[in-house]
């Protein structure tokens, strides 16, 4: 008579409950993921060089509030969905798609001045000050190219007589 058993049926009661026993596999990690029980952000401040590496929301806040932060990040999960929106819409398009995104909060809708980018980063600072991880609302990013204090103050130096220049030289 052959055995056709498999192996797992040949184990005997004393493997069976060793194997029982055993730690089970610990559940995969996602190590780019904040470490807060949860939280749905990425990693990307590292708490004084540790190594860890906690979402712009968690790293604000005390350890005793990362449960209430866990909580506000996913019931404004909706404010996250408009910034990927905006952020994945074309040169041509996301101010379409944040005025109707933000047809209901008009100064939430983009500054005529503000860039792609510098609008993304306002949703993100917006989306801190409304789960609790910045103190101030932030108002429209403007680029600084067209604040008056950046403006050239002089005219650039004229030749200086019987200088050369370095090109000349070479």
């Amino acid at each position: 008579m052959t055995d056709t058993a498999t192996p797992e049926a040949r184990r005997t009661a004393r493997q069976l409950a060793a194997a029982a026993r055993e730690a089970p596999p610990a559940p995969e990690v996602d190590p780019t993921r904040c470490p807060a029980y949860g939280c749905p952000l990425r990693g990307s401040v590292d708490q004084g060089g540790t190594g860890r590496f906690l979402c712009h929301c968690h790293a604000q806040v005390d350890m005793a509030r990362w449960q209430e932060m866990t909580h506000l990040i996913r019931a404004h999960d909706w404010m996250l969905a408009i910034t990927r929106q905006v952020k994945a819409a074309g040169s041509s398009e996301w101010r379409r798609a944040a005025a109707l995104a933000w047809s209901i909060e008009p100064d939430m809708a983009p500054d005529p001045q503000e860039t792609q980018a510098l609008y993304v980063a306002r949703l993100v600072q917006d989306f801190e000050f409304r789960v609790g991880a910045r103190r101030e609302k932030p108002g429209p990013m403007l680029p600084q190219r067209n604040w008056p204090a950046f403006a050239p103050q002089q005219q650039p130096a004229g030749p200086v007589a019987g200088a050369t220049s370095i090109g000349s030289l070479v």
